[in-house]
Order: C-alpha cells, then structure tokens, then sequence
C-alpha cells in the first residue's frame, strides 16, 4: 500500500516572512520575470485579483534541463502566513501520485525568517528516486526570489 512521503529543506532568507508571503500569494505572476527556471505562470481558474482557495494556477519550468508543466490548487493561511499547493496535473505526477508543496515560515529577525518548504508525495513505485530535485529547485527558486524583494 503506498504511504505519504515527506521531505524538507530550511532556507534561511533576509526578508521579513511577510514580504515573501504576500509576494506568493498576490503577485506570483511576476515570477517568470525573476525566477529563470519558470517560463510561464498563468491563471486557469480564477483571477489575479482574487486569488483565492477556488483559483487554479499553470505553471511552465525547467527542472533538469528539461521543459515541464504543473497545474496547481493553492491554499493560503494569513493568519500563520502559510501557503501550499496541491499539484492536480502535470508532469510531477506522471512520477509521483500525489505531490503537495507546503511553505511555512518561521520568523528570525525583524527582516529575517526561515521558510521551510515541504514536499508531501506518494510514488506509483517504490524504485522512484525522491523529489529531491524537485525541492533543490524549489530552495534556488526561493533564494532568486528573496534577492529580488531585498530590492523592491
């Protein structure tokens, strides 16, 4: 029977935790401009203005010098400032069964936090290596992304 999975990576940032929280929830379209593994993040379900539990993400990125496709449901917690994404197709889960990706932040400073990404997958096979690439993408990602908010 195949069980749930977990993998997590620290990454330590020089901006508040809400700076980065806000910038993930409101203005994640901006990513393509910032991030140069992401080519592409447009909006399937929903709108940019309201972007909410309902709205449906598609991303486009390059992980492993290869082209890939996510769509994604995200879920937002402003009270503790914690966001996730259920990945719903794509190119993950022609790999794992399930993937989820949790952020949650942890403050350190007045303009320091510690962000803890977590990938929650199920494999189809026990064989399959874990999303390690995944989460080493995602932690470069991150520390693109915190050098340009330290900036703006």
């Amino acid at each position: 029977m195949p069980s749930v999975q977990k993998i997590m990576e620290p990454v330590e940032l020089k901006i508040g935790r809400e700076k980065y929280y806000h910038f993930l929830k409101d203005n994640v379209y901006h990513a393509p401009n910032i991030i140069s593994t992401i080519q592409d993040v447009a909006i399937h379900e929903g709108d940019w203005d309201n972007c909410s539990h309902d709205s449906i993400k598609v991303w486009n990125y390059t992980i492993d010098g290869k082209a890939e496709v996510m769509k994604e449901q995200p879920t937002f917690d402003d009270e503790n400032l914690q966001i996730s994404f259920t990945v719903i197709e794509g190119d993950m889960l022609k790999k794992y069964r399930s993937m989820k990706i949790s952020y949650h932040s942890v403050p350190k400073g007045p303009q320091q936090c510690v962000l803890y990404v977590t990938l929650e997958y199920e494999k189809y096979d026990p064989t399959t290596p874990d999303p390690y690439n995944y989460l080493q993408l995602i932690a470069k990602a991150i520390k693109d992304l915190e050098n340009y908010l330290i900036h703006h």
